[in-house]
């Protein structure tokens, strides 16, 4: 049976300031828009996802949970292995240890490139085969095991 994967790279957030860490960076009002954006146009189109993994920084965690509270979605669990820089290899890997307990529809929030080169592996490609834009959102289905993947649909916030 395949499964839904949904990944929705977080909304945008504000420029670094000084002495600021890259992992505190939060969400500005048009990231807080573009979320919002994106559980409408979730649930116009009837997606209704179980299960929603996001990164632990500000910003994903931020954009996991105004989409969860809009859409109704189940709250989001962070993961550490959503964080940026999370190498491709570790993540199949937690995938593939969460497979037997993942639902039909997952949504996972998180970082560039780490999501162009996840979903591209899962492709079966090396080469990012996907850019994956702020608050876009992109759905590949899953073949039992992560053996074969699909790309269903990207679709960028500004379409949404």
């Amino acid at each position: 049976m395949n499964k839904y994967l949904y990944f929705l790279r977080h909304a945008t957030a504000e420029i670094i300031r000084p002495n600021q860490l890259d992992i505190d960076r939060c969400l500005i009002e048009k990231g807080r828009l573009q979320a919002r954006r994106v559980a409408d146009f979730m649930q116009r189109h009837n997606l209704n996802v179980q299960q929603v993994f996001t990164s632990p920084y500000p910003r994903a965690a931020q954009t996991a949970a105004i989409v969860c509270k809009t859409t109704g979605f189940p709250g989001a669990t962070e993961q550490p292995w959503l964080a940026l820089e999370t190498p491709v290899e570790q993540a199949i890997a937690q995938l593939q240890l969460l497979w037997p307990t993942l639902a039909e529809h997952t949504l996972l929030v998180g970082h560039e490139p780490d999501f162009s080169l996840l979903i591209s592996r899962l492709l079966s490609t090396e080469m990012a085969v996907v850019n994956i834009r702020k608050a876009s959102l992109s759905c590949i289905s899953v073949s039992e095991d992560l053996a074969q993947a699909e790309l269903q649909w990207s679709v960028p916030a500004r379409f949404m």
